[in-house]
């Protein structure tokens, strides 16, 4: 079961927080939160998703693939043809070390390791993380 805390927050108004935290053989196998502006708000919410964690197979971890392979999975799943830069930016990255890492592993500090490696102007950096962002904004909503 949920819990919801009342805050303060810094403009004197009451945030309630709705915090969710499911334990299987001790260890914490799921985590949530979300902050609302009413206590009714967040009390439907965690109800919600204490009946949308409650079904069978809602706890279990999807794929972790491989940054390669949600590449791939990328560019054939293009609803639009991808431009040649994009095309070729993002077959570039495949053959980087970043890309043999599952990517529920890859954090911030990777992509700026990776980014400092490339021997390249500041905007072709800049469009290199662009191109490969677009990857990580699609990934989880849409493959899990």
């Amino acid at each position: 079961m949920g819990t919801i805390i009342a805050r303060e927050r810094k403009d004197r108004t009451i945030g309630y927080t709705a915090q969710i935290l499911i334990k299987k053989k001790g260890k914490i196998v799921h985590r949530e939160a979300q902050t609302f502006d009413r206590r009714q708000a967040a009390k439907a919410w965690l109800a919600r998703r204490e009946t949308e964690l409650g079904e069978p197979g809602a706890l279990e971890r999807p794929d972790n693939p491989k940054l390669l392979v949600a590449i791939d999975r990328y560019i054939a799943e293009a609803k639009r043809p991808l431009g040649s830069t994009k095309k070729q930016v993002l077959n570039s990255i495949k053959k980087h070390d970043i890309a043999d890492r599952k990517c529920n592993d890859i954090r911030s500090p990777d992509l700026v390791t990776f980014a400092q490696s490339l021997n390249v102007l500041p905007q072709t950096r800049q469009s290199y993380l662009s191109h490969l962002s677009s990857i990580f904004t699609i990934a989880r909503p849409m493959w899990g």
